[in-house]
């Protein structure tokens, strides 16, 4: 079940990530919203971080620290990367995928 939470901490710090993207864009692009308008992309951002620190503690309660928060980034960095391909907003290029895959290595062999 630790690992769930983990997965489920990564998946918040992705929408946080996302929505913070998307208030920075839609700023950035000067369009003419509602106060509430803006800050909806923001007040998201804050929720889900704080859900997923939720769930970061759940699993700190069962795995120890050295293990579960290079797990919980390597989600979050996995995330990232879906988003970045699937929405076609990122440009991954090889040496982006090299250092993943870099990262994704290292906590492989932090998990033995």
């Amino acid at each position: 079940m630790a690992y769930l939470w983990l997965i489920l901490s990564g998946a918040c710090s992705v929408a946080a990530s996302v929505a913070l993207k998307a208030a920075g864009a839609g700023s950035a692009a000067g369009l003419p919203a509602s106060l509430l308008g803006q800050a909806l992309p923001y007040l998201a951002a804050i929720g889900a971080y704080g859900l997923g620190f939720g769930f970061y503690a759940l699993a700190l309660r069962q795995l120890d620290l050295t293990l579960a928060y290079p797990l919980m980034v390597a989600f979050a960095i996995a995330g990232v990367f879906g988003y970045g391909l699937l929405s076609g907003a990122e440009s991954i290029s090889a040496a982006r995928m090299a250092g993943a895959a870099f990262i994704a290595i290292g906590i492989f062999l932090l998990s033995k």
